[in-house]
């Protein structure tokens, strides 16, 4: 059957409203905390975004939106890629809509100048999911393999004593810590260091190249965050000269205090050796746990690949739910 592919107007609460229905009900199956609540997407989705362009289509059938995509477009680096993503009310897959949503994601990326095309599937641990041969089918390589995880806080909690006498020979490093707001005395040196990320975290193929983090640039990032009620709880490591040797957050939506989401974790190379990132984990948890005492879980994913980090979240308790399955697409 045929459907209408349309442009969703974020600010139309109504027709973004029956976008995020499609994207939930494709989701419901997939365990952890896969989708946003509509409270979260109603605030995030129509603000303004100084990292990207966000275009959102609806697969309209008669008067009911049947098929949901979305593609985000980085503005200030990695301009010649984009991430797409489709999904199909159950009710309607294997009828095409996915891959007319595809491309016209694709030909909207294109008519930007965008030349990568990249996606996400996800598949059960050590299995297969329809989403898989589906993007084989659309021209879509793996690039990379992260596992996604999650931490059942109770686990948490259990462990988390033993594990702060290891972290405790941190030797000379002090560890601070933050809601959102980076303060101004390690701003400069933190850009300096989210400056790194793309070279040090395992990316397989995927077509990144690295960013450049100005103070403007985190500020303007932070007060997003703030603007759409995210609050990002922050560790750092000070080296003994001041300057930021790690970083590690955990992220919590205002609405929803039940479920978190690990943004980043990174050491300096030159400052690795000294069981730092357990200690910014152990910073980030607790501080989590302290702010939202309802808090039940925390979600993370890594590649495969890296095996320090994987080893240090099993060490706190998480456990892989899902593989992430990144996809690639040259135009």
């Amino acid at each position: 059957m045929a459907v209408d592919i349309e442009q969703i107007n974020p600010r139309n609460e109504a027709a973004l409203r029956a976008w995020w229905e499609v994207g939930d009900a494709a989701t419901a199956e997939r365990p952890g905390k896969p989708w946003p609540l509509w409270e979260q997407s109603r605030v995030s989705l129509p603000a303004d975004n100084p990292e990207h362009a966000i275009h959102l289509l609806g697969a309209i059938d008669g008067r009911e939106m049947v098929g949901a995509g979305l593609l985000t477009r980085p503005l200030l680096e990695n301009r010649h890629t984009a991430m797409a993503f489709a999904f199909t009310r159950p009710d309607r897959t294997r009828e095409g809509i996915g891959t007319a949503l595809v491309h016209e994601l694709e030909v909207v990326a294109a008519g930007d100048g965008r030349t990568t095309i990249q996606s996400e599937a996800y598949l059960p641990p050590d299995g297969s999911a329809a989403a898989e041969a589906f993007a084989v089918a659309m021209g879509y390589g793996v690039a990379s393999r992260e596992a996604i995880k999650e931490l059942v806080l109770d686990d948490y909690r259990a462990r988390r004593d033993a594990l702060a006498a290891e972290a405790a020979a941190a030797d000379d490093y002090r560890i601070i810590t933050f809601d959102t707001v980076c303060p101004e005395e390690q701003l400069e040196s933190f850009g300096r260091l989210l400056g790194m990320l793309m070279a040090e975290v395992p990316l397989g193929e995927l077509d990144l190249e690295s960013s450049e983090w100005s103070a403007e640039r985190i500020r303007a990032a932070e007060q997003r965050q703030v603007g759409i009620g995210r609050h990002v709880q922050t560790a750092m490591a000070i080296a003994p000269d001041g300057a930021v040797a790690g970083v590690s957050d955990i992220r919590v939506d205002d609405t929803d205090h039940e479920h978190a989401q690990v943004g980043i974790t990174l050491v300096d190379p030159a400052h690795r050796g000294h069981r730092l990132g357990l200690a910014l984990k152990l910073a980030t948890h607790d501080l989590a746990v302290a702010t939202y005492p309802e808090l039940a879980s925390v979600d993370t994913s890594n590649a495969e690949v890296n095996t320090w980090m994987n080893a240090v979240n099993e060490a706190l308790g998480y456990r892989t739910i899902e593989t992430l399955l990144e996809l690639q697409k040259k135009l």
